[in-house]
C-alpha cells in the first residue's frame, strides 16, 4: 500500500506539466480514487492537445491498486502516449506501457474519441510490445452525464479492457469498472465496482466501494 501511494504521488507532476504546457480549454485532467471492501484503487487520466498544435497531443491512463493488507502494490498499469489526429475524432497513438510484471514496453494503435453532449465514448485498440510476446489490447470507456439541476449532474461510467497474447490468443489481462454517482462542479462521487482478471486462467478479484474524483485544470 505504501509503495502504491508513493507511485501515485510521483505521477502528480504530470498534472502540472499538463497545466503549464497545454491549453486550458482542453478536457480536464481527472484523478479518481476508490476505497473498497478489498482495497484501494486510483486512476489518473490525461487527454490533452499541446499548445500551438491542433493535432498533436498527449494521452495517459494510470491505474494503481492494492489490497489493504499489502505494503507493496502488485497491480499497476500505466500508459503514456503521444497522439496525432489524422481525421476528426480519430488519432494515432504511440508511446509506452508499464506493468510490474512486464516492465516498460512500446505500444501503438489508434483512438476514437467523441463527445455527444452528455455522452462520451472512447475506443482505443492497440498493440503492446513488438516481439513474440506482443499483446493485442482493446480499451473502451463510455460516460453519461446528464444535467439534473443547475449545479448537479448524474454521473455513470462503464470502462473495460481486454488483452490477449498475439502468438497463442491466451487471455493476459482484463477488467471492468462501473461507476454511478453525481457530479457537483468539478467533484464527482458515488458507488463503484472493479472486476479484474489476470493470466491465461483468468484469476479474478472484485472490489466494491465508494469513489470520488476531481477534474483538475479545466
Amino acid at each position: 500500500m505504501k509503495k502504491m501511494l508513493f507511485i501515485t504521488a510521483c505521477l502528480m507532476p504530470l498534472l502540472f506539466y499538463s497545466q503549464n504546457n497545454i491549453h486550458g480549454s482542453n478536457p480536464p485532467v481527472i484523478f479518481e480514487a476508490l476505497a473498497g471492501n478489498k482495497g484501494f484503487a486510483s486512476q489518473m487520466t490525461i487527454n490533452k492537445t499541446f499548445e500551438g498544435s491542433k493535432k498533436l497531443g498527449f494521452f495517459s491512463v494510470a491505474n494503481i491498486s492494492s489490497k489493504w493488507t499489502e505494503d507493496n502494490s502488485k497491480d499497476a498499469m500505466i500508459q503514456a502516449n503521444i497522439t496525432f489526429e489524422v481525421i476528426k475524432d480519430i488519432r494515432l497513438v504511440a508511446g509506452s506501457h508499464y506493468t510490474p510484471t512486464t516492465g516498460f514496453r512500446p505500444t501503438a494503435g489508434f483512438m476514437y474519441s467523441r463527445n455527444f453532449n452528455d455522452f462520451l465514448l472512447v475506443v482505443n485498440p492497440r498493440c503492446i510490445g513488438f516481439s513474440k510476446n506482443s499483446i493485442a489490447e482493446g480499451f473502451i470507456m463510455a460516460e453519461y452525464k446528464p444535467k439534473i439541476s443547475e449545479n448537479w449532474n448524474l454521473y455513470s461510467r462503464v470502462q473495460g479492457l481486454y488483452s490477449e497474447t498475439i502468438r497463442d490468443g491466451e487471455h493476459a489481462r482484463s477488467y471492468l469498472m462501473l461507476r454511478l454517482g453525481v457530479s457537483h462542479k468539478f467533484i464527482t462521487f458515488g458507488a463503484g465496482a472493479n472486476f479484474d482478471s489476470y493470466g491465461p486462467f483468468k484469476e479474478s478479484k472484485q472490489n466494491y466501494g465508494i469513489f470520488a474524483s476531481a477534474r483538475l485544470f479545466n
